[in-house]
Parts: structure tokens; sequence; C-alpha cells
């Protein structure tokens, strides 16, 4: 009976100090003032399609809504998120305070897969996630680009169909392997949604057909470059086919 009633009293006072220190941080916090933006802009490699100074531009609203010396408490964390947010490039914003009075901002930046070529207006990115992105002047990603005889139905992102869910699971299978990574340049997708892919290196013509089966394809198109091409000579063929089972046809 002792036992349980020192147990008591021990969480009481416990709950009691939290509650004082809780309160006391609060009060401390209450009169200080946002003292600077700290901003972590996470997996660039390399690519740099935002910075610090645009961050800093939406957080204050393009200059109508300055964050720097509005009380720390009353900020909005969730709103000024919303507006890094908004720019395309930004997958995902977090903003957190610390106890000096500081805004800690963290950015996952958008990393393009590919580069839709079109003819009759702006291009656009394909980022890891099927979104489309507006062309950056900031910095040109290097990706493949898509070249289409058929129009394209997406409005915001290939995750729109099922068909642009096939290209973008290609893409990202192209993307996540180092070798194919750096030997596609190109893809065409053809009026019946056939695929053409044309290397960075070599001069064949790779007829791919639909995008599926992308295991098996790409296995045969590995044979076609370790061991067929330095055994029959780099410039013997113009064309590889792979898009029937179990077969690779050279021409």
């Amino acid at each position: 009976m002792k036992r349980d009633i020192k147990t008591i009293l021990f969480f009481s006072v416990a709950a009691a100090v939290m509650v004082v220190i809780i309160g006391f941080t609060g009060v401390k916090n209450s009169g200080k003032r946002v003292n600077d933006v700290l901003i972590e802009i996470q997996d660039q490699n390399g690519d740099y399609f935002t910075d610090q100074m645009e961050i800093i531009s939406l957080m204050n609203a393009e200059s109508t809504d300055y964050v720097l010396g509005q009380s720390i408490e009353q900020v909005d964390l969730k709103l000024l998120e919303e507006r890094v947010e908004s720019n395309p490039f930004v997958k995902e914003a977090q903003i957190y305070r610390d106890i000096k009075g500081n805004l800690l901002v963290k950015v996952e930046q958008a990393r393009p897969i590919a580069r839709i070529y079109n003819p009759n207006g702006p291009d656009q990115y394909v980022d890891e996630d099927g979104r489309l992105l507006p062309v950056n002047a900031k910095h040109t990603a290097r990706v493949p680009i898509i070249e289409t005889e058929r129009g394209f139905s997406w409005e915001r992102s290939l995750t729109e169909t099922d068909y642009g869910n096939d290209i973008l699971a290609l893409l990202n299978y192209i993307e996540s392997n180092e070798f194919w990574k750096a030997q596609i340049a190109q893809l065409v997708i053809e009026k019946d949604g056939q695929l053409k892919l044309l290397p960075q290196v070599t001069k064949q013509e790779i007829i791919f057909g639909m995008p599926e089966d992308l295991d098996s394809k790409f296995k045969k198109l590995m044979v076609f470059y370790k061991e067929i091409l330095p055994n029959k000579g780099w410039n013997t063929y113009e064309l590889v086919n792979v898009k029937f089972e179990n077969q690779i046809v050279c021409e």
C-alpha cells in the first residue's frame, strides 16, 4: 500500500514539474521574435532548381509578409510550408522553431528523370513521382529526352493514365541503373505507343516495343552490348530489336 502511494506521489510530482517546465518555456518563448531563418536544401545531387534566396522570398510572400522579426509563437508554420511548396521544384518543405528563436527549414527538392520535348510549346520535366514540372531557367538537368509522335494527354502527372504509369516505370528503371542512365539519351513514343530508344554512345536504334517486361528486355540489351557488339564490331549493326520474347534481332 505504501509503495502504491509513493508511486502515485512520484508521478504526480513529475507531472507537476512537466507542467511548470512547459509553462516556463511558453512564457520564455512568448516574447521572442524570429531571429534567423536557417535553410537546408536536401537531395540536390548537382541539380540546383531552387536556392535559399528563392525559399526566403516564398516565405516572405514576395516581400509582402516578412518573417524576420515576427513573434516566434505567432508564426504560422503550416502557411509557410505551403508557400515554399508552391514552387513546383519543392517536393516537400518542413519548418520548425528552435529555442534560439530561429526557423529551421528543410526542403526536399524534386528530382527530374526525363524531359518531354514539345515542338508546339515549352518542354516539361518529369520527376521520379511522375509529376510534370516546368523547364527551369536556373539549371538544366541532364536527363533522357522524350519525343512523341502522338499527343500527350497528361495535365499534371504521368500517373493519370495506365500508359503513363508504364512510361514512368521505364524512366525510373533507367534512372536506377548507372549503365542505362549513362547510355539511354532519348525515348521516341510512336503513334501506337511502341517505343524506340536512342543510345548516347553507339549508333544503334533500339526497338523496344511497349513499355513492359522491362527486366527481360534490358537483360537482352545487356547481352547485345556486352557480348554481341564486342565480337561483331561496334558499327556492324544499325538496329537492335528486343521487343519479341526470347529474341534479339540485329540488323
